[in-house]
């Protein structure tokens, strides 16, 4: 390695040769080292954006699921029984909606779950995103 005597000919050397700095003999050498750059990790990678939509789709069920039960009081208070079995057929229906995204959001949580256990490269075969 190529030591200079001062510090005008060091900086000299640096500027017309391309050398890396080096120390003084009265600073302490540091060692840098080149260590490669990594990318940021998004926050949302792919398989987790199953609990994402687990959430989404347990707030929607929880929607449904009082409109639902607001729907059978509702359907109490009719004196008509025509209106009230209406009223009832819509609460049933909005009862079923949110039973069934109750089961898809458990679904997609348990699928994240699953991914979020296995190995990175198993997870990575497993996945459902599509990759542009």
């Amino acid at each position: 390695m190529l030591m200079a005597p001062s510090r005008l000919l060091s900086s000299a050397l640096v500027v017309a040769l391309g050398l890396p700095l080096t120390a003084s003999a009265d600073e302490p050498a540091v060692a840098t080292v080149d260590a490669p750059v990594r990318a940021p990790e998004p926050l949302l990678r792919g398989h987790r954006f199953a609990f994402v939509a687990g959430g989404v789709l347990a707030a929607g069920g929880l929607g449904l699921g009082f409109f639902a039960r607001g729907e059978a009081r509702r359907a109490q208070g009719l004196t008509s029984a025509r209106d009230a079995r209406d009223t009832l057929d819509r609460a049933r229906s909005a009862s079923t909606a949110a039973n069934l995204m109750y089961a898809a959001a458990g679904a997609a949580v348990l699928y994240g779950l699953v991914l979020e256990l296995l190995p990175d490269e198993a997870a990575d075969a497993a996945n459902l995103t599509y990759h542009f």
